[in-house]
This record gives structure tokens, sequence and C-alpha cells, in this order.
């Protein structure tokens, strides 16, 4: 649940209000007067729940083989150990077997940020890079992907925008919750099929207009 929690409530806010600046969240400091809710950038939680997951994957792995031990000498079941409740192993930074570096996650919230604060259709080239270099620093969010997918979209480049926009939806799907919470998880996912689906028509709207009616039902 704690991972969960995480996941669906930590923003910048929270890492302002410990003084999270390492991305460790280790809730060593208090600033009771930090203003909610900030500048919303996304928050520094993610490398501390892959350290979670990645435990939770050895306890379930260990507690699979103890059953398992156990069984074949014969003991199917022992009491008051709730091997009724199933260990299900989330899918998030690769089914928990990743975990993602403290300073790492830090470069690629920042590279994301500038890139999502840019603006103009001069800037595509660098923010493709940008992108790309904050995906690549940290792997398990989906919203870079989207960002990206757009920005292929923008330059025509349909079949990278195909590629993007699905691994963005997967990621933010397996999450269940949205990394930038600007967004709601719903917007999200459905501005992801949206983008994937004129991906696949190799279409995408050259105006405004065109841009703002793309949610329009037929």
């Amino acid at each position: 649940m704690i991972m969960a929690d995480f996941s669906d409530q930590l923003f910048q806010w929270q890492d302002k209000l410990f003084e999270n600046e390492d991305g460790k969240l280790e809730f060593k400091g208090s600033v009771p007067s930090a203003l909610w809710p900030g500048e919303g950038k996304p928050g520094l939680w993610m490398s501390s729940i892959s350290r979670m997951g990645a435990l939770y994957s050895l306890i379930a792995r260990e507690e699979g083989i103890y059953i398992e031990e156990r069984k074949q000498k014969g003991v199917e079941f022992e009491e008051d150990r709730d091997e009724e409740i199933e260990l299900v192993i989330p899918p998030v930074s690769d089914y928990c077997t990743k975990v993602l570096d403290a300073k790492e996650q830090i470069l690629a919230r920042d590279l994301y940020w500038k890139a999502v604060c840019r603006d103009g259709d001069d800037q595509d080239n660098k923010v493709e890079r940008l992108l790309i270099e904050a995906s690549e620093k940290n792997p398990f969010v989906g919203e870079p992907r989207l960002v990206l997918a757009q920005v292929y979209l923008n330059a025509r480049r349909y079949e990278e925008a195909e590629g993007e926009a699905e691994i963005g939806l997967r990621l933010i799907l397996e999450w269940g919750s949205c990394w930038d919470k600007r967004m709601t998880w719903e917007g999200w996912i459905s501005w992801g099929r949206v983008m994937l689906g004129k991906a696949k028509e190799r279409d995408w709207p050259t105006s405004a207009w065109g841009i703002i009616n793309l949610g329009l039902v037929k």
C-alpha cells in the first residue's frame, strides 16, 4: 500500500515539506511553511519506491522458495502464516527488479521539466534531446514518452510517435497513477490514446482548431 500511496499522492510539494533535495525521501527535514501546491513538478519519490519494490520482490521470491521446499518435504500448509494471501509483484520498475538511482531520478525530472517548459516550434530538436535523455535516466515513467510522442507527431514522424506513445501508455497504465500530476491519470491516458490512434492513422492536425477537436466525438 505504501508504494501505491506514494505514487498516487506525492509531488514536489512534499519534497519541499520534508527537504527531500537528495531524492532519497528519508523524511529528515521539516518545512511546515512550504506553500501548497508549489510549482507542481513531479516528486522525487520513485527511487524510494524502487528500493521498496526490490525488497518486496526479494521477500516474495524467498517465500516462494520456502513454500516449495516445505512441500517437497510433504508439508502442504502451515497455520498462522497467511499463505492464502498471494504476494503479487507489480509490473513497475521491471517487476520490481530494478532500483532507480536517486541522482538519476533528479536529473531525469529536471530534464523533463526543462523540456515541457519550453515553447515554440523552433525548439522541437532541443526538446526531443531533453526528453530522450530524461527517459534514459528514468525509464520507468511514461509522461516523457508521451510528450516525446507529440514532438514526433508535430514533425510527422509517425512511426517513432507510435512507438513512444505505446511505451508511455503502458508505463502509465502499469502505475495506475501519474508521475506528472498537473494532469489527472485519466487525462494522460486519454491524451496518450488519442496520439497513438493518430500515429497509427499517420495523421496529425495542422491547426489549433484541429488540435482542440481531437477529442471530438464523431
